[in-house]
């Protein structure tokens, strides 16, 4: 877990810049059914045994919402009926919150938490932070939204998908979704939630398909950067790298393996949000330091040769001639000084895999375009990417005190070409 991101967080939490963004997995201890269960029930129900395969089928594969429409479709059915289903199931209350059950809940009743969004149902989070103001839908706010940021004393609770406590407000169908999210209501407070905050993506696991349709769904609204808290074993690198490039997500991952996933996000909240330290405040400023870590002088004049390099000989090969190896030469050198100092100051590693992403697409598709289409050379395919380089859009993996230089830019393709199992090369020519 990157200390760099905790103490960002940190930061925020104490200027009142986080909104918890609760799902599913906070309210496991309570257990509830799980979707896969209830629709199971929703099955058994609604359908005739002929259709059940159709969805086992869905669930086999994790279409949950595909499963709801087929349970719709072919029970003959509207939207009431499962709505009621999922109110009966998720109404559970919590009598008194002394009831032993450990969860998170208790966690996040913390003084500058003020906003809360979650895609659950249930009110368990009603039933633990006292006095909440709970909506069950975005819509149903219509005052100024600008009250919701300057009320200090209040606590605010929406559940963006709907509430229990009122079963037609509860969003399932396809349309409904469609609806919902085409809602000027819903898309202006959506806007100024995630420009005015950053959001802490708390129990959502992006292998469930809801959440991949709320990320999708909600990609234009993320203009800010926002957090996802999750179990080191949940994503793998094709993930975190979608989620950091698509969405703009810094990933916190937590190891549940000799512990328990309440334990563990406890132990990350209780981090953020104690006070800041001497030793915070200073990690901080050095990370502001990145703003001025380009290259200097003397480390172009007294750097090494790299005519041993892979990237060095994948230059010469294709005939770029002494100038361009030497500028490419350049390009390299500062880019990785930036690679190496963003790691130094705890930058997460999706930061840096975000961009070299970035970059080896815009490679790809110029290599196709310029050599193979075009049929140009090898030093024209070269210039034109050092050229698309400087503009290259990563504006939603940094931000102005880690965002890279024109050279650095233009070097991250030599970072690639420097690796053995990337296949970044000038033309037809092979070592």
């Amino acid at each position: 877990m990157s200390q760099y991101i905790i103490n960002e967080l940190k930061t925020k939490y104490h200027d009142k810049k986080i909104i918890p963004f609760i799902g599913a997995g906070l309210s496991i201890p309570f257990q509830l059914k799980s979707w896969s269960n209830l629709i199971q029930e929703l099955k058994a129900s609604f359908l005739n045994e002929a259709y059940w395969p159709m969805i086992d089928h869905d669930l086999e594969l994790g279409e949950y919402q595909s499963a709801i429409e087929n349970i719709k479709k072919y029970g003959g059915i509207d939207d009431q009926p499962i709505q009621e289903k999922i109110a009966d199931c998720y109404s559970r209350r919590m009598v008194n919150t002394d009831e032993i059950v450990d969860n998170n809940y208790i966690d996040l009743i913390k003084e500058n938490f003020r906003l809360y969004l979650t895609t659950n149902y249930d009110r368990l989070i009603e039933d633990h932070v006292s006095k909440i103001n709970s909506f069950s839908s975005l819509t149903d706010y219509t005052s100024n939204i600008q009250r919701l940021f300057e009320n200090q004393g209040e606590k605010y609770l929406f559940h963006i998908h709907g509430s229990v406590s009122n079963p037609d407000s509860i969003i399932i169908s396809s349309e409904k979704y469609d609806e919902l999210y085409s809602n000027e209501v819903f898309d202006n407070m959506m806007k100024a939630f995630s420009s005015s905050y950053s959001f802490l993506f708390l129990g959502f696991s992006f292998n469930d398909t809801f959440v991949k349709s709320l990320v999708k769904n909600h990609k234009k609204y993320f203009k800010g950067t926002h957090y996802l808290l999750v179990n080191a074993k949940e994503l793998d690198a094709k993930q975190r790298g979608e989620l950091s490039r698509e969405y703009g997500l810094r990933i916190i991952e937590y190891d549940a393996t000799k512990s328990s996933h309440t334990k563990e996000i406890r132990r990350v909240l209780a981090e953020i949000t104690e006070e800041i330290t001497d030793s915070d405040e200073k990690t901080t400023e050095q990370s502001k330091d990145l703003t001025y870590t380009a290259i200097g002088i003397d480390d172009l004049i007294n750097s090494e040769t790299h005519e041993q390099n892979l990237f060095y000989r994948k230059l010469e090969i294709a005939n770029m001639g002494e100038k361009l190896c030497e500028i490419s030469k350049y390009f390299y050198i500062a880019a990785e000084k930036f690679i190496r100092t963003s790691k130094k100051f705890g930058l997460p590693k999706e930061f840096i895999d975000g961009i070299l992403a970035e970059v080896f697409m815009k490679y790809k598709e110029k290599y196709v375009e310029i050599y193979d289409i075009e049929g140009r050379t090898s030093k024209e395919l070269l210039i034109k990417i050092h050229k698309n380089l400087e503009n290259i859009n990563i504006d939603r993996l940094v931000n102005n005190s880690n965002k890279p230089t024109t050279a650095e830019s233009k070097g991250f393709i030599h970072v690639l070409a420097d690796d053995e199992e990337k296949d970044v090369w000038w033309g037809s020519e092979r070592l």
